[in-house]
């Protein structure tokens, strides 16, 4: 029985085999036994709801298919020269979900996270969607358990500030939500890698009215996405005591992640992502994470939710230089 009301263990449970002494799998190494006794310094917890979503998703199916992937990797990042099992993981499992209520979900979602983080208040917490809806309930769940001021850096082709009078809170408005509802000031938003032909100019002067921060692919492509994230991190360390980073998967070129509901070219490349997420993982800033918007049931060889996992474990290199200093 879970611990907490609001999040539970997940329908399926993939129990990890040892096969090598000399091998550590992320699945034998992120902690499934649901007794979470001591200190952890991450946890995963899944966030399977797609009904929000305004096109078709399967988003819903993420987190499991997330976790089934863990036996695909090791802990280890030649790269860098270090091995993740020296953190403390575990898999808090998912929160519940209401069948039909969307705003029920959210809500769950909200107090799921100010249980998380009330219990465990040194947590870094890896929140692993679903469709963008849920960063909005997150990121309220933090500041109502923190009392911060929290700041966004937000990977999305997407602005994500539809008004909710248009078929009510979905994965289109977010970052309006956080701003109408003053959990997050405008400002304190930076948006990386907008789509061209993926928004609207009516949006646009909504989000630049209220003080977002905004960068295009193309922007993105001139400059650097490495040289703009420490702009952003420079920019929004100055004023908030704390960052968010959300990862609508769908940012990334279609070629590199066909199962997101929203495909598109000229995205940007995984390596920048991975690149970007080390960078943030890295920041002492920097609070929680998502990755939202990817799709199994659209998807080839689990090749998205594979850029998915490769994001958390870049990340998860960058906490450790964090932690390991």
């Amino acid at each position: 029985m879970s611990q907490f009301t609001f999040i539970q263990k997940p329908a399926m449970i993939h129990t990890p085999g040892k096969s090598d002494p000399y091998v550590t799998r992320v699945s034998e190494w992120i902690e499934q036994d649901w007794s979470w006794n001591g200190t952890y310094d991450l946890g995963v917890v899944g966030i399977p709801l797609s009904k929000s979503s305004i096109s078709f998703s399967g988003a819903h199916s993420h987190p499991a298919v997330f976790r089934q992937l863990w036996s695909a990797f090791t802990t280890y990042n030649w790269d860098e020269d270090i091995d993740l099992k020296d953190l403390k993981a575990a898999d808090f499992g998912d929160v519940t979900m209401h069948i039909t209520d969307i705003l029920q979900c959210h809500q769950n979602i909200e107090e799921g996270v100010v249980e998380l983080v009330q219990r465990f208040p040194s947590l870094l917490p890896i929140f692993v969607g679903g469709d963008h809806s849920i960063t909005y309930p997150i990121v309220k769940g933090l500041m109502r358990a923190r009392q911060q001021r929290i700041g966004l850096i937000h990977f999305d082709a997407h602005l994500d500030v539809r008004d909710t009078l248009y078929g009510g809170p979905s994965n289109g408005t977010p970052m309006r939500s956080l701003i109408e509802t003053q959990a997050v000031q405008g400002e304190d938003i930076v948006t990386l890698g907008l789509r061209s032909f993926a928004n609207s100019k009516e949006y646009r002067e909504y989000a630049e009215g209220k003080g977002m921060k905004l960068f295009t692919q193309k922007q993105v492509k001139q400059q650097g996405l490495a040289n703009l994230v420490t702009w952003a991190m420079e920019y929004l360390g100055e004023k908030c005591d704390a960052v968010y980073v959300t990862f609508d998967i769908d940012v990334m070129d279609q070629s590199v992640v066909p199962g997101v509901p929203a495909i598109g070219p000229n995205g940007l490349t995984a390596a920048e992502i991975f690149e970007s997420a080390a960078a943030l993982g890295q920041w002492e800033k920097t609070l929680a994470m998502d990755m939202v918007c990817v799709d199994p049931t659209k998807d080839t060889r689990d090749i998205t939710t594979r850029v998915s996992v490769h994001t958390f474990l870049h990340f998860l290199t960058g906490y450790y230089k964090r932690v390991n200093r």
